[in-house]
């Protein structure tokens, strides 16, 4: 079942959630529609999953949803994606605009995470982690941030990392190519908050970088094998006060939250992993 709304702080807002349709993305996407957001989820393969999750985000919160395909390896395939959802909230006297669109909030959370032995991994292996957890979300927020920029609201983008890569992370065995593609987030951040803020002072990068989490609360995720709870709580330093006691997809959506409201913080990359990477 999903949550009950929440006052409307991003009313009219449109968000665009990048690998919207599963796990840690549809917790984002969630949130930002029971706080009012009109949202556009983002899937690749997933298109199925993505209209349910838009269905049911229609008829818990009256949210405005719309579902987009896109390759976002593809940098043409990237623009066009800022741009088709830009335009598909305009106004009806904005429509005939080129121009004319609003984009308010991106979140990149679209990722693979390829399990690989150490000794098996090639560098084919690494090229194509970048290029989906790195090229295409430093492309996507250069198209969506000169959006933003031409707007004098400005806009919000937040960059889903991985707490396992911090400095002081403690990355996970046998994901050898997906490390040095999450490492990446927290300067490609830290960068587009200075190059993006040059253009218009409004516009804001922020990053959160997750711990494990359990995904099973979401509509239409299935169970996940108790090893990985068990895994959750033991990479934690502290137990949540809800069922299990394990950190949550959830907890990234209310930190991504976090961030998008908050109108003095920008270049921030903030680990949301329970302590685990003091551990």
């Amino acid at each position: 079942m999903l949550p009950d709304p929440l006052p409307p702080t991003l009313a009219r807002q449109v968000a665009l959630v990048t690998g919207g349709a599963r796990r840690v993305g549809k917790a984002i996407a969630i949130e930002l529609a029971r706080r009012g957001a009109r949202v556009a989820i983002h899937a690749n393969s997933s298109l199925g999953e993505a209209h349910e999750l838009g269905a049911l985000l229609e008829e818990r919160y009256g949210a405005d949803v719309a579902v987009f395909q896109a390759e976002l390896t593809d940098e043409g395939a990237a623009e066009d994606l800022v741009h088709r959802v830009a335009r598909h909230f305009a106004s009806t006297g904005e429509a005939c605009d080129e121009h004319a669109g609003v984009l308010d909030i991106l979140v990149n959370s679209a990722a693979i995470w390829p399990e690989t032995p150490f000794e098996e991994f090639a560098a084919s292996d690494v090229r194509k982690c970048l290029d989906v957890n790195t090229v295409a979300p430093l492309v996507l927020a250069k198209h969506a941030g000169l959006w933003m920029a031409d707007q004098d609201a400005g806009g919000v983008i937040i960059n889903l990392g991985d707490a396992a890569t911090a400095p002081d992370g403690k990355p996970y065995r046998d994901y050898p190519a997906y490390h040095p593609s999450k490492a990446a987030i927290p300067g490609m951040t830290r960068m587009l908050a200075v190059e993006l803020s040059r253009r218009n002072k409004r516009v804001r990068v922020n990053a959160v970088l997750p711990g494990p989490v359990i995904c099973q609360h979401l509509p239409g995720e299935p169970d996940e094998p108790d090893e990985r709870k068990d895994e959750a709580r033991y990479v934690s330093l502290i137990r949540t006060g809800d069922e299990g006691g394990y950190g949550k997809a959830e907890h990234i959506a209310h930190a991504v939250a976090m961030l998008v409201e908050n109108p003095f913080m920008t270049g921030v990359v903030l680990p949301v992993d329970g302590g685990g990477r003091l551990r």
